[in-house]
């Protein structure tokens, strides 16, 4: 009679520890399974980033920079973009490694292979971003593994540049035989392309004219009413040094330019701003959207630019407001991408596909 109180009572406790065993294992699954949905993400966010990276390459690649655009910086690209963001290293040349794609999303070879495919536009990376539960451990889940792909296409800028435009104009000739400038202003070597060179020389400006633009004008430029803030667009140096900046106003330029029905033309400023200040995007190195023209008309207050896209520079130097001096730095762009240049030194772009 003795013994019936021990044996309840060591089932008691068979249930309280099956019953302790299940709460620990809802808690685990709550506390890991949330923190599993969070790794996920940054899986995806992980391989987001590694995709852009290895698509810039190909972007670079596609301009036709084939000492810079390389399968090997697609590899390096895609690899530090991985360990930047705590993803497992990439096995390149595995069945899940990068893979080259096309246009149309078909696979053409691995990235590590030694060159970049004909027809590509893009990569497509997988990365594996290992990760240690917090509760689950104690039944023996000592390590999940959160994945995700991503797909990234590069080439040319194929929408407006965002933001407000440096009212300089640039002529399409200025990019014969150039390359973009990657690293630090170089004073020394002209041969480098980070040696700063004259952006508006007057052999191939409109007479009268040194490269300034006047954005907004009715009867220049794209033939938009001049804004009520505009200061009448006139043809002086405090307009000009409004379109300026900072923040630079670009007064509606850059809304219609290669749409149907525009003239994509821009008014010239003549060549009386002797003072014109560039000190602050000199001083900040920024790599300024700029009009690039193909031909132009007219003299002086009359004449015009007409407008094939815009490019990015490092503008250097303002002397006196008719020497304007900078690197090309062709910027990129997060949005949608073409292989077709359209007009010689065009920005490039990364696009995430999906």
């Amino acid at each position: 009679m003795s013994r019936v109180p021990h044996r309840a009572s060591g089932q008691a406790i068979v249930v309280m520890a099956a019953a302790i065993g299940v709460l620990v294992m809802a808690a685990g699954l709550a506390v890991d399974g949330g923190y599993a949905l969070v790794q996920r993400r940054e899986a995806q966010n992980t391989a987001d980033f590694a995709a852009l990276a290895g698509a810039r390459i190909v972007a670079i690649w596609i301009a036709d920079n084939h000492e810079d655009g390389t399968d090997a910086n697609v590899q390096a690209a895609i690899t530090a973009s991985v360990a930047t963001n705590g993803g497992a290293p990439i096995t390149f040349g595995s069945t899940s490694g990068p893979v080259y794609v096309s246009a149309s999303g078909s696979v053409l070879g691995y990235v590590g292979s030694g060159s970049i495919p004909s027809f590509s536009v893009g990569v497509r990376v997988t990365v594996s971003r290992p990760w240690t539960p917090f509760l689950l451990s104690v039944i023996g889940a000592n390590t999940w593994t959160a994945g995700a792909s991503a797909t990234a296409r590069g080439g040319y800028y194929a929408a407006r540049i965002p933001g407000a435009v440096f009212p300089a104009g640039i002529a399409e000739a200025f990019f014969n035989n150039r390359q973009p400038c990657s690293g630090p202003i170089n004073t020394s070597d002209e041969d480098d392309p980070c040696y700063p060179r004259q952006l508006t020389p007057g052999t191939l400006n409109v007479p009268g004219g040194f490269g300034w633009l006047k954005f907004g004008c009715d009867g220049y430029g794209l033939g938009q009413d001049p804004p009520a803030n505009a200061g009448g667009c006139d043809p002086n140096k405090p307009f000009l040094q409004d379109q300026i900046g900072p923040p630079g106003k670009s007064y509606g330029c850059c809304d219609l330019v290669g749409q149907p029905g525009s003239l994509d033309r821009i008014g010239s400023l003549p060549g009386n701003k002797a003072s014109a200040d560039c000190s602050y995007w000199i001083t900040a190195g920024t790599t300024l959207p700029v009009p690039v023209w193909d031909y132009a008309g007219g003299t002086g207050n009359n004449a015009w630019y007409h407008i094939v896209g815009y490019t990015g520079f490092q503008v250097t130097d303002c002397n006196g407001g008719k020497d304007i001096k900078g690197v090309w730095r062709q910027p990129f762009y997060l949005g949608p991408t073409t292989t077709t240049p359209g007009f010689a030194g065009a920005p490039l772009a990364v696009q995430l596909v999906n």
